[in-house]
């Protein structure tokens, strides 16, 4: 039979096609005609997923075995995926003619002899556009190569399902299409009516009955004209007539409904085009009668309220968000309406806002009762101002609170002269100490009244790691923890005048007479010890710190601020050696930074361009049978001038710049290829761990770049382990959590580095999100004579295992730690013991195993 007579044969074929049969019984007749066509073969035909990447058999399933068959679903595309995976992957012809030899099909060999099956061409199923829909297959029982006939017949035989798979898709969007307009006319919630182009309605939906009072079928057949008042039937004619012409119109009219009545419609005009023809308009109509008799009496009290004197704000009730402000209120607090609106109105609250008094506006507001109060403000300028407010909740018909009304009077001038004034000026209103203001006025007098034999001494206190504290307290505790400090400083300080709260978690004391300078570093000291002791916090034990920057008068300073400079750079000093300790300014000493910042930001850029830095791997090995599981992947600097630049040197000072983030995200990126390159050459399933940085771990869109991260390497998500230190988890806990749940969600597993050396390891073990916890090296290298850290890894191990949590020992030198560690049923193990982290290529275990 000749070629053209073959195709000729596809004719009844092509008529299904037209008549749009069911795609199950053009694929069959497909099949069928193939399968006459080329004696022997088994036709199957496999539909492709765009989302998933996968193949599944919709058509030959006759002539495999129900575990064939599953193995065909779901089939992951790729280079080597036997002959439809490959075909797919690489869109075009794949010839397996012997599957027992085919490097294709290696990871099948036993389902090739179970179906005795010896050959397979595969060509994909593309359209014109290039879009995949899946693959052609001809199975065979003998070893078997095609003819350039055969391989015509099988592309004559895609493209007809192709062909098939087009016009499927098109008369499903088309359908999808018409279904989506009906529902969209008929449902909408306004009325539709639809003209011909002489103005006459030929349809109407549901919601024309509500609007008009007519039923829809009352209304076909009618004019537009006939519902209207005849003043606005030459300007609603006028805008049906742009619409004819193309241009869709908006216009307000009165119409007449079924009852006689009149009433206001808003009216849009809509241009029907069919083949860029006009063919009707649409008329889209809504009722806005109520709107419009209500509008005259919203201006009207649109215009009392921008009249009043007093500043009136209105809220929404969810969120506080300013959408209205009066005129007054400009004027009181110098912003203008549209720097406020959508705002909260805390804009208006500043660093002296008693707290007291946002306390209860905060009940007032939960409870939505009115409440009056005294506050002191801010204006955009920064100036203080006191404001008298009303505030109360605004109920709408079913007495829901949707909003909230705030009255405000500028009474600023009526309590200028008054003690509480007074007191506000010069003192913080949270701790009852005086503010820096005052404070540096205070300064400055004794300065200029010192005698030499009396210099004043400045002491400048900063709380340790507060920001984080107060985050997890809350603003109201941490608060509190602020009033404690500033009663443990006067129960040291004899004048409480002289102890000063600058702002947050900073404080100043004032020693006007002291010559004793041994008495200072004694006091800085007490106030060391004194604010180390826990604190009592609305029944929680709360534990701070405190660094403490002392400055005393020399003849080299000439003003007072300069003295309370020093102090300030004094405290920073102390912080650098850790915070908890004091540090004395001394005007004559040189600080050399020990790192040239500028040039070492510029070589860390360089070298992530240049590709200075390489990834190498330690093993983890597993602890009973000594096979190696999984990698740790490690970043190493060759610099081309100065050689190997150890971590311990760029790495904290790529933190401080915050150049860890990209650095972090090259190291995750090349350890997932390397990985993946690594198990496809070695057919394995070999893990990688790599190290996350607090900055990069916490980073917005972290989830996101790691899931992009996946996609690109195309590593399975079950291969990767990230692993992040126990400090990193207990700094900022509620957040750290989620987004180690949000990374075991992926499929990612989770490691907590260091463990044992944080602030409170065994409390949280059991929430911890993880899969793994590593043993901190300081806790093996003593291993097996020091009896603590023997304990200390045995319960750390049971209590581990116990909550599901697999253990890993970091830093295993030498055979006895191997033992004690197996001994008592660690999980796996790391260390020079048995090998120095190298290149993938290189990793060599070499060690007696404990037996």
């Amino acid at each position: 039979m000749s070629q053209s007579a073959n195709y000729l044969d596809t004719q009844s074929i092509f008529d299904l096609i037209g008549q749009h049969a069911d795609l199950s019984l053009i694929f069959q007749n497909i099949s069928e005609w193939l399968e006459s066509q080329i004696p022997d073969s088994m036709v199957s035909i496999m539909l492709f997923s765009e989302e998933k990447q996968t193949l599944n058999l919709v058509s030959g399933a006759k002539h495999f075995s129900p575990s064939y068959q599953a193995l065909l679903s779901d089939l992951k595309i790729g280079q080597h995926v036997g002959a439809c995976g490959a075909a797919a992957f690489q869109r075009q012809l794949v010839i397996c003619d012997n599957l027992q030899t085919d490097p294709n099909w290696q990871l099948f060999s036993e389902y090739v002899k179970q179906e005795n099956i010896h050959a397979c061409w595969s060509t994909p199923i593309v359209n014109a556009l290039g879009k995949l829909y899946g693959t052609f297959g001809t199975y065979y029982r003998s070893n078997k190569r095609p003819t350039s006939t055969h391989i015509q017949l099988i592309r004559h035989a895609a493209s007809l399902i192709a062909l098939s798979m087009d016009l499927y898709v098109e008369r499903q969007q088309r359908l999808t299409l018409n279904d989506k307009y009906r529902s969209f006319f008929t449902y909408h919630p306004d009325a539709i009516f639809e003209h011909n182009l002489e103005g006459v309605i030929v349809d109407a939906n549901l919601a024309s009955e509500t609007v008009t009072k007519f039923k829809p079928f009352e209304c076909i057949g009618t004019h537009y004209q006939s519902f209207l008042s005849d003043e606005f039937k030459s300007v609603t004619e006028t805008a049906f007539q742009q619409a004819m012409a193309g241009n869709s119109q908006h216009l307000e009219i009165q119409g007449r409904n079924a009852l006689d009545e009149s009433y206001w419609l808003d009216l849009t005009y809509l241009p029907i085009k069919q083949n860029d023809q006009v063919v009707g308009v649409f008329g889209i109509v809504r009722d806005i009668t109520e709107r419009r008799n209500s509008e005259d009496t919203l201006r009207l009290l649109k215009r009392s309220v921008d009249a009043n004197p007093h500043g009136i704000i209105l809220t929404d009730a969810s969120e506080l968000k300013i959408e209205y402000v009066n005129p007054a209120f400009e004027k009181i607090t110098g912003y203008r309406k549209e720097e406020v609106l959508g705002k909260n109105c805390r804009i208006l609250q500043g660093p002296d806002t008693d707290p007291k008094s946002i306390e209860e506006i905060r009940e007032a507001l939960a409870n939505q009762v009115e409440i009056q109060t005294t506050i002191k403000n801010y204006r955009k300028n920064g100036q203080e101002f006191w404001n008298k407010l009303i505030l109360g909740p605004v109920f709408n018909d079913q007495n829901i609170c949707k909003h909230f009304i705030g009255i405000q009077q500028d009474i600023t001038q009526q309590l200028a002269d008054s003690e509480y004034i007074a007191r506000q000026q010069t003192h913080d209103s949270l701790t009852g100490l005086i503010n820096h203001l005052h404070f540096e006025k205070r300064l400055e007098d004794a300065f200029s009244k010192s005698l030499n034999q009396y210099e004043p001494v400045v002491l400048y206190i900063e709380l340790d790691g507060f920001n984080p504290l107060n985050h997890s307290l809350g603003y109201i505790l941490g608060d509190q923890v602020l009033v404690a400090v500033a009663d443990r400083l006067r129960h040291l300080i004899q004048d409480e005048e002289l102890i000063s709260h600058f702002s947050a978690d900073e404080f100043g004391i004032l020693l006007k007479n002291n010559n004793d300078l041994e008495h200072v570093v004694m006091l800085a000291e007490q106030i060391i010890k004194s604010l180390s002791a826990p604190f009592d916090i609305d029944g929680r034990k709360v534990h701070i710190s405190a660094s403490v920057g002392i400055a005393n008068n020399s003849d080299q300073i000439e003003k007072s601020s300069q003295l309370l400079h020093y102090a300030i750079h004094a405290v920073n000093e102390a912080k650098k050696q850790g915070g908890n300790t004091w540090h004395w300014y001394e005007i004559n000493a040189v600080h050399t930074p020990k790192v040239d910042y500028v040039l070492m930001r510029h070589e860390l850029m360089v070298a992530l361009e240049q590709e200075q830095f390489k990834v190498v791997y330690q093993p983890l090995v597993d602890a009973h049978s000594g096979e190696l599981k999984s990698v740790e992947a490690l970043i190493r600097w060759q610099h081309p001038q100065k050689g190997f630049i150890s971590p311990a040197e760029f790495i904290p000072f790529a933190e401080e710049t915050g150049q860890i983030v990209a650095i972090g995200q090259w190291v995750l990126q090349q350890a997932c290829q390397d990985i993946v390159a690594w198990n496809q050459e070695n057919h394995s399933n070999l893990r990688v761990a790599v190290n996350l940085s607090p900055l990069q771990f916490k980073r917005v869109g972290f989830l996101d770049e790691l899931n992009e991260t996946l996609k690109k390497t195309q590593l399975a998500p079950d291969l990767l382990k990230i692993e992040v230190t126990e400090g990193m988890l207990i700094e900022g806990a509620d957040r750290s959590l989620d987004i180690l749940k949000a990374v075991r969600n992926l499929g990612i597993k989770v490691s907590v580095d260091d463990f044992g050396t944080g602030y409170s390891s065994l409390s949280y073990l059991r929430t911890l999100p993880a899969d793994e916890i590593k043993l901190d090296r300081s806790f093996i290298e003593d291993l097996p004579d020091n009896k603590q850290d023997c304990a200390i890894i045995a319960a750390i191990i049971v209590m581990a295992q116990t909550l599901g949590l697999e253990v890993v020992a970091e830093g295993i030198e030498t055979i006895d730690q191997a033992e004690f560690l197996q001994a008592h049923g660690c999980n796996y193990f790391q260390g020079f013991y048995f090998a120095k982290p190298a290149a993938l290529s290189e990793l060599k275990l070499n060690y007696n195993w404990p037996q």
